[in-house]
């Protein structure tokens, strides 16, 4: 994709959900280097007050709303609110929830949370913004977080995982579904990053030793955003699980 085809633009919006912290907060101030606005929403207040002096730093429009990304009506006001900054080229459906458990172990009231939030709120927030993006005619993008746990399930993280692979499914739906539209879909598989979500399911548990900084990962969701990548991974060295898993699938569905 050229540079001139690219969703990555000065003068257009960046939409950031999830963006109070980790990988979100990256997003949103790589977006500003950029020169694009920034609207973004998440439920930390403290966060999104922190994300704010960056913005004001950085002299970009902004707009930050605290919401919940599984509340229709609020995020259509917040897909409002974002337009009247400038068109949305580019969107990160980013806000997720990790809760560890098995299959057996993880309460219901987990199971849902997990799902409401990462598979539930993404396509919320996906409705509220593709269309607005597909009738403005010009290059764009929705990116939607998943994880390496689109493609390999992590015992303890039953209900995660679970919705990681719905993401895989929604996005590629989405991709074929928005054919002959300047408007891409892809699937953003992080692979550990240094955040808080470790610390918040364990605060005991320290980040993996190939964990990536946010900010890298900013990087590498913008460049392959601009590029038109399908699937974005932050550690290329992650195929070799994809294609071990589908290789074990075949070999299961041939017999072996």
């Amino acid at each position: 994709m050229s540079a001139a085809a690219s969703p990555v633009r000065a003068g257009r919006t960046a939409v950031i959900t999830g963006a109070a912290s980790g990988i979100g907060a990256a997003l949103a101030r790589h977006a500003a280097r950029q020169g694009m606005a920034v609207a973004a929403c998440d439920r930390d207040a403290a966060g999104l007050e922190r994300l704010r002096g960056d913005l004001v730093a950085a002299s970009v429009p902004h707009a930050l709303h605290l919401l919940d990304v599984t509340d229709p009506s609020a995020m259509a006001g917040f897909a409002e609110a974002a337009q009247q900054l400038a068109p949305v080229t580019l969107l990160f459906a980013n806000a997720g929830l990790l809760r560890m458990g098995s299959v057996l172990a993880t309460p219901l009231d987990q199971w849902h949370s997990v799902f409401d939030v990462n598979v539930i709120g993404s396509v919320v927030t996906l409705r509220a913004f593709v269309p607005a993006m597909v009738e403005l005619g010009e290059p764009a993008r929705a990116v939607v977080t998943g994880s390496t746990a689109s493609m390999a399930t992590a015992p303890g993280l039953a209900a995660y995982c679970a919705t990681k692979y719905a993401l895989w499914a929604i996005v590629e739906a989405l991709e074929a579904e928005l054919a002959g539209t300047p408007v891409g879909a892809s699937l953003l598989m992080p692979g550990a990053v240094a955040t808080g979500i470790f610390a918040a399911t364990d605060p005991d548990r320290a980040a993996p030793a190939d964990s990536i900084l946010p900010q890298r990962a900013a990087e590498i969701a913008f460049a392959g955003a601009a590029a038109g990548l399908s699937k974005i991974l932050t550690h290329p060295s992650f195929t070799d699980i994809a294609r071990t898993r589908f290789e074990r699938v075949t070999d299961q569905l041939a017999g072996g």
